[in-house]
């Protein structure tokens, strides 16, 4: 690391530095990653409140080499593995959060027919992973949970090839995500007449199946949480409600102001929950839960377009983001995609190389079994 032109300092002892949360604040604002809620101080406090053993999280900064000066800032978090299969799979991972470095904005490059690099990811993002490798000696994998396809820092990382091996988890997926215009009027007018009718008609067999009005709880408050705990164990069974947050978890994302969920009733009985994350006018949805009771009555629908009602009116919403996979083709049809990939940068050795050709080789052969069960279809 001497030639580099950065330096990196650990920054976690600081973190409570009211100088230090401005200026990361104002980097987790202005940052253009789609996951920047991963970014933020709020939710580097709730990993340090929820650790588990074998996760710790980290803040480093970046400082050009000589200056004083603090560039930019670098959350992760370090995951060890407990098990001897889990370390055979996965090895000891640095998770860069929100998966990328908070760098002051860029001026946009004029439009060229080849658009350069930044040189803030050509030159920083190598010097960077070369400086968690040493100081992680033990960590296999720095990752990159949904790096877009687009994204200036992918251009850079390919050129890494030679010092990292480079492995898509699952290949290129679709993140799904919808834009959301400023009232639920509005994004109602955006669908056809027969698709409103069909949301209004679901919505009123919903509430006449169910004896009552619909209702509307927004859960975001620590005070709240039992409401969502009780709707929790009457729409989860327990192998579902095991997957979820834990109530300690549930409690620190409250406190930290990242929560937001929905609890739909019809009358005093919950129909469902709506689990997710709220900042700065983008959510992120977790798990649409209606009771399995109402699943035939597309509740999960309903259930999404309550809150979607409350996102546009109540809090200027203008982004959903639902993340890996596809959602049901009821509430798809307005959204658009980006290309993300869970992306493994591992240590060059033997025992990588073959995680590298299982993972590829199962991957190759999951993409077939897509296209053949789609070309029989």
């Amino acid at each position: 690391m001497a030639n580099s032109p950065y330096t990196f300092r650990d920054l976690t002892p600081q973190r409570a530095d009211a100088s230090l949360r401005a200026y990361w604040q104002q980097l987790a604002d202005a940052s253009p990653s789609a996951e920047a809620i991963y970014q933020t101080p709020a939710f580097f406090d709730f990993l340090c409140d929820t650790a588990h053993a074998g996760q710790t999280p980290y803040l480093y900064g970046a400082y050009r080499s000589g200056q004083a000066q603090l560039l930019g800032l670098i959350a992760l978090q370090h995951q060890r593995r407990a098990s001897a299969v889990a370390r055979w799979q996965h090895g000891e991972q640095l998770v860069i959060l929100g998966s990328g470095v908070l760098m002051p904005p860029q001026p946009d490059p004029p439009i060229t027919p080849i658009t350069p690099i930044p040189a803030a990811h050509s030159t920083l993002l190598p010097a960077l992973h070369a400086f968690l490798l040493e100081q992680f000696r033990h960590a296999q994998a720095l990752v990159y949970r949904a790096l877009p396809a687009s994204d200036p820092a992918w251009q850079a990382l390919q050129q890494e090839r030679s010092a990292l091996l480079p492995l898509h988890l699952h290949g290129w997926r679709d993140c799904h995500y919808l834009n959301l215009p400023p009232s639920y009027a509005d994004y109602l007018a955006q669908l056809g007449s027969k698709r409103r009718y069909n949301l209004k008609r679901q919505q009123r067999l919903l509430s006449e199946q169910a004896g009552a009005a619909l209702r509307v709880l927004a859960i975001e408050h620590p005070a709240q949480l039992e409401a969502l705990q009780q709707a929790l164990a009457q729409c989860c069974s327990s192998v579902q409600r095991a997957q979820l947050w834990d109530g300690a978890e549930l409690q620190a994302l409250a406190q930290h102001g990242l929560l937001l969920c929905y609890r739909i009733d019809a009358g005093c009985q919950p129909c469902g929950i709506v689990l997710g994350l709220h900042r700065d006018g983008v959510y992120h949805v977790f798990n649409i839960l209606p009771d399995p009771r109402w699943q035939a009555l597309s509740a999960g629908t309903t259930l999404l377009q309550l809150a979607l009602a409350d996102l546009c009116d109540r809090r200027q919403c203008h982004r959903l983001e639902f993340g890996y996979g596809s959602p049901a083709p009821a509430h798809h049809a307005g959204n658009q995609t980006s290309r993300r990939s869970h992306l493994l940068l591992m240590r060059r050795n033997w025992r990588n190389h073959l995680r590298y050709v299982a993972q590829t080789l199962q991957t190759g052969l999951r993409t077939l079994a897509t296209r053949y069960r789609q070309g029989v279809h």
